[in-house]
Parts: C-alpha cells; sequence; structure tokens
C-alpha cells in the first residue's frame, strides 16, 4: 500500500520500506527557501522515526531536483530590529547545514534521484546523500563565487578530493551527468525516463538489508570522516561563507535581488553565467 503525506513545500510517498520525499516548488526550479528546508528536515525525521522504512530517496518534481538557494528569499531576507545582517545569514546557513547533517546521521541510507538542475546548496545536498543516482540530463554545480559567496556547506572536497573540488569552487563550472559519474559525484547515470525506476530498485535492495547492519554500517564509514574532523570542517565553513558574504556592498546585495526580481531566478542565472563561457 502506497501512503501519502504533502508538507507545503514537500510530498512523501511511502512504497514498502522505502520513503520518496520530493521536493516540490516547480515554478521555482524546486529552489530552497527557508519553508523547504523546514519541510525537507521534518520529513527525513518522520521517516527516521517509522520504523517500517529503511530506506529514503530525496528527489525534485518537474524535471529538477533543485536549482539552489532561492535567491529570491535570500536577498530579500528582513533584519529584525536589533539584529545584526549576519546573524540573519547564519539562521539561513544553519537550516542549510541542518538538513545535509540530517542525512549524514539518518540511521537508513539517503539515496539522491537528481534530474535536470543540481546547484548551489542543492549540490551540497547531493554530496551530503549515500548514494547518488543520476539521470543523463542531471546538471551539477556550485556557481556561488560568481556571486561573491560560498557553498553553505562545503562537502565537496570531501567527497570528490581536493584537486578537482579546487577547480569547480574556484570556477564556478557546472558539470554534465557523465562528467559528474567520472569525478564522483554520481554513482551512476541512468535514462531521464529510468530515474526514478533504477532509484527505487537500489532503495528495495537496501531496504532489504537488516536495519540494524545496515545503521551500524553507515555509523562505520561516517565515523572514519568524522575522525578526521569533517564536522568541524563544516562549521568552519559556515562561518567563512557568512564573512564572504557580507564582502560584498550593501548596493551590490540589492542590485542582485533586484535583477532577480525583474528577471525570474532562470533568466538572471543564465545572464550571469555568459560571462564565464
Amino acid at each position: 500500500m502506497n501512503i501519502t503525506k504533502k508538507y507545503e513545500t514537500v510530498e512523501v510517498e511511502v512504497k514498502g520500506n522505502v520513503a520518496i520525499i520530493t521536493m516540490d516548488r516547480p515554478k521555482q526550479l524546486n529552489a530552497i527557501n527557508k519553508q523547504l528546508t523546514i519541510d525537507v528536515w521534518n520529513a527525513l525525521d518522520e521517516a527516521e522515526k517509522d520504523k517500517t522504512i529503511n530506506a529514503v530517496i530525496l528527489t525534485g518534481t518537474n524535471n529538477n531536483f533543485s536549482s539552489g538557494v532561492d535567491l529570491k528569499e535570500v536577498f530579500d531576507m528582513p533584519s529584525p530590529i536589533g539584529e545584526e545582517p549576519s546573524e540573519v545569514w547564519r539562521d539561513h546557513l544553519n537550516d542549510m547545514l541542518g538538513v545535509s547533517l540530517k542525512m549524514w546521521n539518518l540511521r537508513m541510507p539517503v539515496i539522491v534521484a537528481v534530474d535536470g538542475y543540481a546547484l548551489g546548496g542543492a549540490a551540497d545536498w547531493v554530496l551530503s546523500a549515500d548514494v547518488a543516482i543520476a539521470s543523463d540530463k542531471a546538471i551539477f554545480g556550485e556557481p556561488e563565487i560568481r556571486f561573491g559567496s560560498a557553498p553553505p556547506t562545503l562537502m565537496m572536497p570531501w567527497v570528490l578530493g581536493l584537486r578537482k573540488s579546487k577547480e569547480l569552487l574556484f570556477t564556478g563550472d557546472s558539470v554534465d551527468a557523465e562528467e559528474g559519474h567520472r569525478i564522483g559525484v554520481y554513482n551512476k547515470v541512468v535514462s531521464q525516463d529510468s530515474l526514478m525506476e533504477e532509484s527505487m530498485k537500489l532503495a528495495e535492495k537496501m531496504a532489504n538489508i537488516p536495519p540494524s547492519a545496515l545503521k551500524i554500517t553507515k555509523n562505520a564509514i561516517n565515523k572514519i570522516y568524522e575522525m578526521m574532523n569533517i564536522k568541524e570542517s563544516l562549521d568552519y565553513n559556515l562561518e567563512a561563507s557568512i564573512s564572504m558574504f557580507f564582502l560584498n556592498s550593501e548596493k551590490d546585495i540589492a542590485d542582485v535581488g533586484e535583477a532577480i526580481k525583474e528577471k525570474g531566478l532562470k533568466n538572471f542565472l543564465s545572464e550571469a553565467n555568459k560571462n564565464f563561457e
């Protein structure tokens, strides 16, 4: 029996022992706003508490994983009276990091099924999952440096290694599905039509493993990275991201926000990236 639950920006469907969490802001290319971080975190939390669920798939609706952080919301975030803008930005980054760590700490495997865009903060979520499957139409990248910003969680060096991470993060370049597979972003690439079918096959295979064995194995693998201080590194990056954001003048930040409102996110990103082609 399939069970479906709807949050404000996320839909959860349970098929057997697998929970499918679908980000559902299609008009915004599933851009990550505060509500989406809340809904994804809560959906992951509820899946973890449900003893009948042994694997999770995170994906996006309308042939897109996510275009990344909702820049319209970011550049329009008000500072409450008496609160520094840096603290408002810190809250935003903490929300993003919270979802990454929720996936990292979840007792069960988290598989991301990536179609279309997986950019910026969404790319970090792809890297935070245990396994990633991409459609042949997937585009992965962290273009933040082109706008004077930084990745919310900086998972890339831990997954891709030093050289490739520096290349991608110093240029803001994106890669297609095959290149993403070659450098280790994805475990496999499949046709767009078969993305969810292949993701379910893998999830069901994992869900049939004794849950305690999966949990212990995941914890053991993660502990190696934690002993190398991955969590301390992520905390350090949060502070660095705050500093980088506020290297921009208030006028620069306001100009970007206004351009996004006027042109729309997709056109803004397209125009901004022309300077780097």
